[in-house]
């Protein structure tokens, strides 16, 4: 029985002066009307949830005009005239013949024609019914577009979460309040809050760009152990995060997560570079990583070993060889004017030839050795993008030249030993210049130095790797910035003393006063320790079901709009049932 089918009974009514009881105890009540069967909990629920998708169907049609009244009902209350709204209104259908949908029939009018075929739509009696009809009610406001991109199954676990867990809370609200004046307003209130929250439930931070999402799969592929803040690309997160390292207590387990995602980078570079077994068999100890001088010189001797072990052979002229260098050349002098050319060019293509002529055909390994180290001196100097270009093909052609001799193994031990060489010539500077780790800013800087389209192309072996760290473990500034001074007073700045003050002063009393004094001392930490634990850091940093915000309201506010008509009607309904009993027993 609702609040509105209860009997009133006035606090001052007359006794009657015979039979001992008021005039309400000797009023007949009227014959009651037969009970319906009672309808089991299967029945109601089926017979609900095929009610609440009609009624879904039908707010869906008419969305648009319910959008429309509202709107006219939001203008005339803040004072628009009538005819004002019917001229803004004509404007706007010719300007935008799009928006007459907004003039269409509204969600009643929709629900009113469609009962007029099938019957009046099923209304649930039992609780689970009532639940299982609003879910299905809401359902319709998953076709609206948004959600996560890229995968199909999180699309429709994302909608399908949008649509149960602000329909419950909506539901739920509408229990407490049933049939009285607030409950349309408390449905609206326990949808949004309901939709909001449920959108954010499994994962909390929202998604982060394309480009942002590539990069972090890059350092997860290298295994990188980055934090929650980076993984997602939050910002405040990341506030966070970096000024938890300088609060007590929790700074060790804050300063431990960040050095994890460092160390990562350094032995990612290290490894790219490096043998590890080879800086082992040199006295490196495990976890040691650049920019340890350990590490730079053991891996320096390791690839200079190596050079020396598979350049036993002799270079052997062939025909393709001169006529690479020539092709180069000819090349060169044909892009860059005469006065500008680089006598390098010339030079070291004459130095090869003179080599290979005074060796009768032959270029001893070492002598291979030191000429390709001298092109790569050469191409460190040149400023010429055309220099750089012909350079670059000298070298390739003489190392083409030097393989072909090899057998298939030692060519390709041959071919890494150059690759890992040319990158630890390109990660010097990074290395000389930092501290305990790796610079990411550096270390894109250096990747991309005189070779900004092979960079952008990502075609270098570390190209990926430093364009990753510098986009995502980029530091933040150190002072002044919004974020930074927001996240410094999280809780805190009177936050946490108000806490304390607050439960203080409920509890009272020199108990109170301590139990107060304790939690505002303790309050200014717990954001950042939850936010820095492992739990946290996985709840946080969790890429299951990341959701735009502006996704979430979109679709929480239009199953709102989708359902609140009927649900305003049946709470009308109910209120004027009431009101005929009452004025039938007056």
């Amino acid at each position: 029985m609702s609040i509105w089918e209860r009997e009133d009974r006035p606090a001052d009514a007359p006794a009657s002066a015979t039979g001992g009881g008021s005039v309400w105890e000797r009023e007949q009540p009227a014959p009651a009307a037969p009970s319906p069967p009672p309808v089991g909990y299967a029945e109601d629920i089926a017979k609900g949830t095929a009610g609440g998708l009609g009624r879904g169907v039908a707010g869906t049609i008419g969305l648009g005009g319910t959008i429309g009244n509202l709107t006219r009902w939001g203008l005339e209350k803040a004072g628009i005239p009538e005819g004002g709204i019917d001229y803004a209104k004509r404007v706007l259908n010719r300007a935008a013949p799009m928006s007459r949908v907004f003039s269409g029939p509204d969600a009643g009018q929709v629900q009113t024609a469609l009962e007029s075929y099938t019957g009046p739509l099923y209304q649930p009696k039992t609780i689970p019914g009532q639940y299982a009809s609003t879910i299905t009610e809401f359902a319709p406001g998953a076709l609206l577009p948004g959600g996560p991109v890229g995968s199909v199954g999180k699309a429709i676990a994302a909608k399908t979460l949008n649509t149960v867990v602000p329909a419950i809370a909506s539901e739920t609200a509408g229990q407490f309040t049933k049939d009285t004046p607030y409950e349309p307003y408390a449905r609206f209130a326990g949808g949004v809050a309901g939709g909001v929250a449920g959108g954010k439930l499994i994962t909390p931070v929202g998604p982060a760009s394309v480009p942002y999402q590539r990069a972090v799969s890059v350092l997860e592929k290298e295994g990188i152990p980055l934090t929650a803040g980076q993984r997602t690309g939050s910002k405040p997160l990341q506030y966070i995060e970096s000024n938890a390292v300088d609060m007590p207590v929790i700074g060790g387990q804050a300063a431990r997560l960040q050095n994890r995602a460092s160390e990562g980078l350094n032995r990612a570079v290290t490894n790219k570079i490096y043998d590890p077994a080879e800086l082992a068999a040199r006295g490196v100890p495990e976890g040691v990583n650049l920019p340890d001088p350990r590490v730079a010189a053991a891996g320096r001797k390791s690839l200079s070993d190596n050079y020396n072990r598979l350049t036993q052979n002799d270079l052997v002229w062939n025909p393709q060889l001169t006529a690479r260098l020539k092709t180069a050349e000819d090349e060169y002098k044909r892009l860059v004017q005469p006065h500008k050319q680089s006598a390098n060019v010339a030079d070291t293509r004459q130095d090869i030839i003179d080599r290979l002529v005074s060796g009768q055909g032959k270029m001893a390994g070492d002598e291979y050795q030191s000429i390709r180290s001298q092109i790569g001196d050469d191409l460190r100097g040149a400023t010429n993008s055309k220099e750089i270009a012909a350079l670059k093909e000298y070298k390739k052609a003489l190392d083409d030249a030097y393989m072909s001799g090899l057998n298939p193994r030692d060519a390709a031990a041959l071919a890494l030993n150059n690759r890992r060489w040319a990158l630890q010539k390109q990660v010097e500077p990074a290395v000389a210049s930092a501290g305990e780790n790796l610079s990411p800013a550096k270390l894109a800087q250096v990747a991309r130095s005189r070779r900004n389209a092979q960079y952008a192309a990502r075609s270098g072996d570390l190209d990926e790797l430093a364009a990753a760290a510098g986009t995502v473990m980029k530091p933040l500034p150190n002072s002044g910035t919004a974020a930074r001074t927001g996240a410094q007073n999280a809780f805190m700045g009177g936050g946490g003393g108000l806490i304390g003050t607050t439960i203080g002063a409920t509890i009272g009393g020199p108990v109170g006063a301590a139990v107060g004094a304790g939690i505002g001392a303790a309050a200014p930490f717990v954001p950042s320790y939850l936010a820095t634990s492992r739990l946290g850091q996985a709840y946080l940093g969790n890429r299951v079901l990341p959701q735009n915000m502006r996704d979430i309201i979109a679709q929480t506010l239009a199953q709102q709009a989708i359902s609140q008509p009927s649900s305003i009607k049946r709470n009308r309904e109910a209120r004027d049932a009431y009101e005929r009993k009452r004025r039938e027993r007056q």
